[in-house]
Parts: C-alpha cells; structure tokens; sequence
C-alpha cells in the first residue's frame, strides 16, 4: 500500500471492546507490549521505504495523505454527511450523527448541525500547536506566530521546557518537535499543552 495507519486500540466507553473488557472477555495489552510493537512497525515500515510523517502515519515518497493534513495544520475543512464535522473561519460545526435524522433535516430544509463551538484564537493556536507537533517535522516557530500570532512559550513556556529538559521534544531556534521518546508518550503531552 501507499499508505500506512497503525494506531494503537483507544478502549473507549461504549464500544463493544470496552463492553467485552467489562465482562472479561478480552483485555487491553500491557503498555510495555504496546510500546515495543509500535517500535517494531516503525522500524519495519521505514526499512521499508515508508516516510514516518505523523505520529501514526506511514507513507510512500509523494503519498503523504492530503485530507488528514488540512486537520493537521488546521486549515479549514467543511463537512457533508452525517456525523461529519467542518472547522471554517474559527467555528467548528458537526452534524447529527443519525443518519436518518441528518436526512430528514436535510429534506425538510431544517439546520442539519447537531453541535456548534466556536473556537477561541487561544484555542485554536494551542489545538495548532499540539496537531503540529504531531508531525515528525514539527513546528516551524516563525510560521507558527505568523499564523496565529502566539508564541509557543506565551501558550505553554513552563511545560514545553519540562518536555525539552525530559527529552520529550528538541527544540532549537527555528523548530520544535517530539524527539522519538516524546512519539512514546505524546498523548501524556497534549493536556497541558491544551490548557
């Protein structure tokens, strides 16, 4: 394939993999497992000539996946569907989930959004600032002030040095990024980088 998605399993609430956790038919495996076989895709897929670009995301030179990048660099996006979200000019919007209601609003020309946030500048240059770092190359530090007028530090000075003097990211005078420690752990960082 051109491109490669190996996520870890998120054991949400609701799902039939929580459910069955709950009765003890199956179990989330342990952490240090999980870890080494995240490491041992990695190491195989980019034997194997993939780009390691995102977190989790693999690809053939050239075959970067387009449409999760506009979510990456929080470019805005407009949704068409049920249970589809649209993130356009600072106000994110997601439509019912049912598809039998989104569709018989849609016919009787009725609003089909079930939720509306409108997303502060701070919000949206910290939400920037963590789906950049998601990305191998991480953060330009000119570019990211240019297009949403913060300053990494302004946004999270005291944890991003914690995060540096830990060996999670690397930073120098132009970038910030996860060091491949920090790609470990990179879900433990988001809370506080989010506020």
């Amino acid at each position: 394939p051109s491109h490669i998605s190996p996520y870890g399993l998120t054991w949400e609430k609701g799902t039939r993999f929580w459910n069955d956790a709950r009765r003890g038919e199956q179990f989330p495996i342990d952490e240090e497992l999980e870890r080494e076989m995240y490491t041992t895709a990695r190491c195989f897929l980019r034997e194997a000539g993939y780009e390691h670009y995102e977190i989790s995301n693999y690809a053939r030179p050239g075959k970067r996946c387009r449409h999760n990048e506009v979510y990456w660099r929080c470019d805005p996006y407009f949704a068409a569907g049920p249970g589809a979200a649209s993130y356009v000019d600072g106000v994110r919007k997601v439509n019912h989930r049912s598809a039998t209601t989104w569709i018989n609003k849609v016919i009787a020309g009725e609003d089909w959004v079930a939720e509306t946030e409108t997303i502060s500048p701070e919000l949206s240059a910290r939400e920037k600032l963590v789906f950049g770092l998601r990305q191998l190359d991480g953060i330009v530090l000119e570019d990211f002030v240019a297009s949403t007028g913060f300053q990494v530090d302004q946004l999270a000075g005291e944890a991003l040095e914690r995060f540096v003097d830990a060996g999670w990211l690397t930073r120098d005078a132009q970038r910030l990024a996860l060091t491949d420690e920090g790609i470990l752990i990179s879900d433990a960082l988001w809370p506080d980088l989010l506020g």
